[in-house]
Order: C-alpha cells, then structure tokens, then sequence
C-alpha cells in the first residue's frame, strides 16, 4: 500500500476535471448543468464574471426577449395582472351599519340583578314520537326558572360595542336532538344576524317562520345543515309536520340581555344612571296530541321598570301566575 500512494497523490493533483454539460442537453446534462457552471466560475475566482446581459439571459430577466418568441418571465402570461385575457373581477360590497343607536360611554358602573321564579307546579311531560319528555318550553329547578330570556328594551346612553370588522356574534344557532329543537329561546345579536338550524341523525324538513314574510322550507339531512339571514324581530323554527318541539330566535340591536341560570337569577352590567324598560320572554308551554305533534299558546311576556343608580337595582319576577 505504501508503494502506491505517492502515484495515486501525483495522478490526482495532475489530471484535470472533465468541463460540465450545458443544463438541458439531454443525456450529457450531468444534472448540476449551469448550477454547477456558475459554481465553478465562483469557486475559481480567476474566470471573468459574465457580462450583466449574459447573466439576465441565464436567469430569464425582465429584458430578455426568446429568440423563439416566448414572452418574457415574469410577464402578465406567468400570472402579472391578468392571465392572459382574464381580468380579476371586482366585487360591490356594502358594509352594514353597526354603530349603535344610541350615544356610548366608558366607566359605567350601573347594573339590574333579579331572580326570576315560577308559581305554582312545574309543567307536565309532553308525548312526543320520542317517547315521553320534560317539557321543552319550560325547566323549573325548585321554583326558579332557567332560560328565561332578559333584556332592555330602548338604551339612550349604554356601553361601546365592537363596530368595526367583524363584531362578536350572539346566538343564532339551533340544534335538533331527537324530537326537539333547541335552545327553545336565544337572542341574535348584533344585526343583521344569521341563523343556522344544525341537524342530527335523522333526516327533518325544517319550517322557519320570520318575523314578516311567509314561512321558509327546508331539507334537514343527516348532520346537515340550513342557513339564512334573519331580521329584527322574533323568528320561530319548527318541523313542517309538528313532530319537532319549537325554537324561538330573537334578533335584536341591544347591549344589554341575558339568560337566567339554573338558579333562575340574571344581571345586567355597565348600565348608565336611569330608569329602563326591562322584558321578560319565556317562550310558549308546550303541549302535544296523541300522534306526539307539538301545539303552543302565545310567549310569557313581563314587562318590569327599575331604576339604576349608584347600587345594584334590584328586580324579581315570578311567572306563571
């Protein structure tokens, strides 16, 4: 072995690199091509560096023109404004108004706390094509009620709300789980609002009913889903053949509601100093037929007056009286 290194040191330091193939040459393209040429000239810093036209000829610069009448790179044909006769569309778009309606102020500390109860026995079951179930309408948990929708009516000077972009929604969505539909109450706000009715394992034809305008129909499929914009006012969601308990969405433009929990209580924060309207809406008792259809009377509406001052003003309900 050692007889042979010093002829394999002078073979190596005095046989040259065979020159590279141009990129693109087909079987003698060694696949570095003109990256390897340009590495070399760089690493053999004795080589001359190519003219700046050569250079923008290799790299396909914006001046360089195909002798076999190609356009150049970077033209509209290689995706510049437009791609050849297309022209990007353009979109009319009108931003809803979100300002509020009515003067915004900061650091305010006035608020409405209550509890709202139930007189008397807590519904009956209702017969449904699921068997029998608590009444969907209605839930007391000893004497108080939950989900008893609670907001003020008209604000003349009430907290600021997010108005620009895309404002945090509330509400607007309604889920169906076996024979009901649910929440039976919600607000949607702000406007304008969408709702969206989500299905489950089986297949309904879903009613929305707006506040003016005919009833809309729908095709519920398996984990499907139905949307459409809604308007201010009270919308209603049922099943077009009665067999789904109803839910209620209303859509309105206030910064003050709530839900009562399980404890039946409620409380409204940031409230400026004065007197206001505040509503109560529990939405209709259920009941059904023998072929488990749903029928409904009109919504517990309560309409009650508090006064906010430098204290919680206090205000408590009892319904089904």
């Amino acid at each position: 072995m050692t007889r042979w290194w010093p002829l394999l040191l002078a073979f190596a330091c005095h046989t040259r690199t065979a020159p590279l193939a141009p990129a693109g040459s087909g079987a003698a393209d060694d696949g570095a091509g003109e990256l390897a040429r340009w590495s070399s000239r760089i690493l053999t810093s004795d080589e001359p560096e190519a003219p700046a036209a050569e250079q923008r000829r290799h790299r396909g610069g914006d001046d360089y023109v195909d002798p076999n009448g190609g356009a150049a790179y970077g033209g509209a044909a290689y995706g510049g404004a437009a791609y050849a006769n297309y022209r990007p569309p353009v979109w009319n778009y009108t931003s809803p108004n979100r300002q509020p309606h009515y003067a915004t102020a900061t650091a305010l500390t006035g608020s409405i706390e209550g509890t709202v109860s139930w007189a008397g026995a807590p519904p009956p079951k209702v017969t449904t094509a699921c068997g029998a179930i608590d009444n969907p309408s209605l839930r007391v948990n000893n004497h108080v009620v939950e989900g008893v929708l609670v907001y003020v009516e008209r604000v003349a000077v009430g907290r600021a709300v997010t108005t620009y972009g895309r404002p945090t929604t509330v509400g607007g969505a309604v889920m169906k789980h076996g024979c009901t539909l649910t929440p039976a109450i919600q607000i949607a706000t702000p406007l304008p609002s969408m709702l969206s009715v989500h299905g489950d394992t089986a297949r309904s034809r879903i009613k929305v009913t707006p506040p003016n305008g005919a009833p809309k129909l729908f095709d519920l499929q398996e984990a499907g889903r139905a949307q459409l914009p809604i308007g201010g006012g009270l919308t209603r969601v049922e099943a077009d053949d009665g067999k789904l308990s109803s839910a209620w969405v209303l859509a309105l433009d206030t910064p003050y509601y709530a839900m009562t929990d399980a404890d039946g209580h409620f409380r409204l924060d940031e409230l400026a100093p004065g007197s206001y309207d505040i509503m109560f809406w529990q939405p209709p008792l259920a009941a059904s037929t023998p072929e488990g259809r749903f029928i409904y009377g009109p919504p517990v509406l309560v309409r009650r007056s508090a006064t906010v001052g430098p204290k919680p003003a206090r205000l408590d309900v009892t319904l089904g009286k």
